[in-house]
């Protein structure tokens, strides 16, 4: 029996927590009998894994600030490798953990892997500096790295290219498991309307800030068109701030927040909506994608290489600076009813080349188990 150490510390949100969801419920019914350790952001979210095999282990709170995270990589993950004499890390972490022990890296920080992007102008000195730190113990960790998983081969082209990283899996990301058949639904009360969904929290990346422009120009045109948001007013000052600008400029009407969303609830939103629109700058994947595809719905997003390696001809790509680039590609597309059915049947041969989410984890135990 080899003991793994599963680091899923920074999975708070969006895709990184939804691997480490999926991963675990699937390892809970495996037949693995190999020991598992297992880190997580919130300790009792995640006790419902616990059993014979997985341990899930925490560490005190304060060295998950995210000021001491370069010394809690360096140094307190690097212990606890020691003294659990750890055979394997599988890492979900934006760092890789400061250990000679073998180490699978999944990746998934776009930052480190778009030096040039323009959102690194757009985010707060804060911010911008506090990235920068972490760009530099990611890089200076990278040596302990022995297996880097990268979510798609742009991706994978970027981390040799930066980094000059020799050996890398690509394994896409999956559609999660509680899409698939699930019964719980919710009446959303959204507006009337050719509604559009944008399917995360904020963050520099997300680019929301476009929406301003956009909900503007919809106004102003007396359009039918409504973009639902589902930010939490309480993430960081940022996000407060630009809710607050909506209703400033009188768009609550226009672009409507309806907050955080809970996993189960996520195909019963998308039923109630007509397309994801998507004006992100930044990702490693993009897991709305597919599961807009999956829920038979219709793609907008931005013209940049991770969307086009995920959603190929299957999306309509737009400039995400330009809001009157945007509201042609949604005017356009929804004046005629066979495009938008066309877009449909796209998602559907592109939802094809997707792996299940059994499939992507017999490939994570095949790298993390490799040769033990």
């Amino acid at each position: 029996m080899k003991k793994i150490l599963i680091n899923g510390l920074n999975a708070k949100s969006g895709g990184g927590k939804s691997i480490l969801n999926n991963y675990l419920k699937i390892l809970k019914n495996s037949s693995d009998k190999n020991k598992y350790y297992v880190l997580t952001p919130y300790k009792y979210d995640y006790l419902e894994y616990q059993s014979i095999n997985i341990n899930i282990i925490d560490i005190p709170l304060f060295y998950k600030k995210q000021f001491l995270l370069p010394f809690t990589y360096m140094f307190v993950l690097k212990n606890i490798v020691k003294k659990l004499n750890i055979d394997s890390i599988f890492n979900f972490a934006d760092i890789p953990i400061a250990t000679k022990t073998y180490q699978v890296f999944l990746f998934d920080w776009p930052y480190a892997v778009y030096p040039n992007s323009p959102v690194w102008k757009l985010m707060s000195y804060k911010d911008f500096f506090s990235r920068k730190f972490k760009l530099y113990i990611f890089n200076h960790l990278l040596k302990y790295v022995d297996s880097f998983i990268a979510q798609s081969d742009v991706i994978e082209k970027r981390l040799i290219s930066f980094y000059n990283c020799s050996v890398i899996s690509v394994i896409p990301n999956a559609i999660t498991l509680e899409s698939f058949g699930h019964k719980d639904s919710f009446d959303f009360k959204l507006p009337s309307g050719k509604k559009m969904l944008y399917l995360s929290y904020y963050y520099p990346h997300k680019n929301f800030e476009i929406f301003i422009k956009l909900g503007t120009l919809i106004k102003q045109r007396n359009l039918d068109f409504k973009i639902i948001i589902t930010i939490d007013r309480s993430q960081n000052k940022r996000a407060i701030k630009f809710l607050n600008k909506l209703d400033e400029n009188g768009l609550n009407d226009i672009v409507v927040n309806i907050g955080p969303i809970e996993t189960k609830y996520i195909s019963s939103l998308y039923s109630q909506v007509d397309g994801l629109l998507m004006p992100t700058l930044l990702e490693t994947y993009g897991l709305p994608y597919i599961e807009a595809f999956h829920n038979n719905k219709a793609v907008f997003t931005s013209d940049m290489d991770f969307s086009r390696a995920v959603c190929g001809d299957a999306a309509k790509y737009f400039n995400p600076f330009d809001e009157l680039d945007i509201l042609e590609k949604l005017e356009i597309s929804f004046s005629d009813e066979n495009e938008i059915k066309k877009m449909q049947t796209l998602g559907q041969f592109q939802l094809m080349n997707i792996m299940s989410w059994i499939d992507v984890f017999k490939k994570y135990q095949n790298l993390i188990l490799k040769d033990l």
